[in-house]
Formats: structure tokens, sequence, C-alpha cells
């Protein structure tokens, strides 16, 4: 019997999500093989110290389990107390997963190794440059764009900015999330997300493909747990080319940043083929309502095989 300790919660403005991805991990553990207890971790950053400082919070657990989503989960800061107290877990080790929460550098990295990246720059809450962010935004790219926090998720303070005077008030909601803001080209297409599951180093497995097709504007955190006119098709249909693409980049960010265990990567497919890379997520989601699950699913693996799968790439590290 593996003793299994379910991390979710935290202080990230996904804490709900987390949650419900904790419970649903939790009810879906198969039983006869592992002895599963939940952790919620806190909000509050100085309860979050002394849960992790505490000797029996982790007393005889073989295998940490994280489904914290942003901050502090997807950031590297849990796998580095958890790395202080030697206790194993699922996912990404500690620089991985800062370098995947980071949008600048991973888009930085996947242009490197050769995908296609929108055109972007960085935008700092307290800077001088702030006066003029629509200047720059006419002088490189035009209206629209994407206003997008640099390390958040669920498409937290994400907004499509169609004309300049609402600029600020899109700057201000991606401050909310962080002190970096990203103004990103928009890039008109079919958004593609794709999961891979595997240590890096190692043979990587592409789970299907899906296609998102938002009831909202775009798969913004409404489109994704809430609106009932969102449509997830899996496997995409698209060519059997360009699914192929979505795998082979999906392997190639994982592999390059050094991730491991299941991460899943975001694309827009522009008219005329051209995919780009949007971002990396390191601890996706495991909600009723979340992608990776829905990929496993089109394999014919439950969600209790799912995570059968994912804990043994745990261990195996």
């Amino acid at each position: 019997m593996i003793s299994i300790a379910v991390l979710c919660g935290g202080p990230s403005s996904e804490r709900e999500v987390s949650l419900a991805s904790g419970r649903n991990i939790a009810k879906a553990l198969d039983k006869n093989k592992y002895a599963a207890c939940v952790i919620e971790v806190p909000a509050n950053h100085s309860q979050i110290l002394k849960l992790f400082a505490a000797p029996k919070t982790f007393a005889n657990i073989d295998l940490a389990l994280i489904a914290l989503h942003g901050a502090f989960g997807e950031d590297g800061v849990v796998q580095n107390l958890l790395d202080l107290r030697d206790v194993p877990y699922t996912g990404s080790p500690a620089v991985a997963s800062a370098l995947g929460i980071d949008k600048v550098i991973t888009m930085t990295v996947a242009r490197v190794s050769g995908l296609r990246v929108p055109e972007f720059f960085t935008v700092q809450k307290h800077s001088n440059i702030l006066e003029n962010v629509g200047m720059l935004v006419r002088n490189k790219f035009g209206y629209p764009c994407v206003v997008k926090p640099n390390a958040s998720g669920s498409s937290v303070g994400v907004a499509i900015v169609r004309r300049g005077r609402d600029l600020r008030k899109a700057l201000r909601n991606a401050f909310a999330e962080g002190d970096t803001a990203i103004v990103q080209r928009y890039i008109k297409g079919r958004e593609l997300t794709c999961g891979i599951l595997g240590n890096a180093g190692e043979d990587l497995l592409a789970l299907p493909p899906i296609e998102i097709v938002a009831g909202n504007e775009f798969f913004d955190y409404n489109a994704k747990y809430a609106s009932k006119k969102t449509q997830e098709l899996c496997p995409a249909p698209v060519r059997p080319s360009v699914r192929e693409n979505v795998k082979r980049a999906s392997r190639r960010i994982h592999e390059t940043l050094g991730c491991d265990g299941l991460t899943r990567s975001d694309f827009i497919l522009a008219p005329g083929g051209k995919l780009y890379f949007l971002e990396i997520n390191t601890i996706p989601g495991m909600t009723p309502a979340s992608l990776c699950p829905k990929e496993a699913a089109a394999l014919g693996w439950s969600f209790g095989e799912f995570l059968d799968k994912i804990i043994a790439l745990a261990l195996k590290k």
C-alpha cells in the first residue's frame, strides 16, 4: 500500500480549481493500491510555512501528489519545500516548474528550440514605459492584442484588447496577478492543447490533442469552468499532420524545460497552418472539467488508471 498526500488549495487565484482537482483525485485513487489523505494547503503564507515545518505533516507519506495550480504550486516553491523534507512528489522538479510558470522564459525557450511564438513585449508594473504602451502596441503589431500576466494560470487576468482606451484596464487586471505583464500580438485561429506524459530524458507519450471551441471570446476562466457553450473536441478534428506537429512541439518544450510527469501545452493554429506555441502548464487541472483527463479517456484510460501512470512516473524518479 502506497501512502499518498494529495496537496491542494494554496494561496493563488486558482485555489478553488485546485481544491476541485484535489477532491477529484482523492475520489478516483484506487483504494486497493493507495492510502490517500488530502492536505488542504492554507491561503495564508505563514500558515503554509507552519504546515510544511510540522514534523507530522508528511510522517509516513510515500509520495506527495501535487494538485496546486498557479503560484506556490507551479512555480517551484512547494517542490523546494518538499525537497527539503525529502518527500518525493509528482510532476516537474523545482527548476523546471519555475521556468514553466514564467511565460516569457518559456516562449523564449520555445523560440530558441525552433517553435513559433507570437510577437510580444513585457511591461513592468511600476515602470515609466506604462504611458507609452499604447504607442508600442501600434508600432509593433496593432490592435487587437492580448494582455496577460507573466505567471498565472486558468487564463486569470487575460484579456483581448481591441481598442487603445481598454489597454490600461487590461494591464491593471494583469498586474493583479504579478508585477510583469505580457502584451502580445493577437493570433486569430483555432485553440489546441496537448498533454505529455513522461520524465525528461525518457520516452514521452503525447496524449491526443484537443481542440477547444470556446463559448466566450476565448478560452478564459469562465469558458473553462462555467460556460455550457464551450466544446472540447478530442481528438482534435484537424489534419493528421497538424496533430503530429502539436504532439512534436509539446514533447519538445516538455523535454527542453526538463519537465517530469504530466504537462500540457497550449497552441493557436492560424489560418494557413502556422502553429503558435502559447504556454506550458506543469500541473494541469484535474477537475471533472479539465482537459488532460479527457485526453486520457480518449486512449481508453479511466481517471484512476491515468493517476496510476502519473504516480508511477513520480516513484520512478
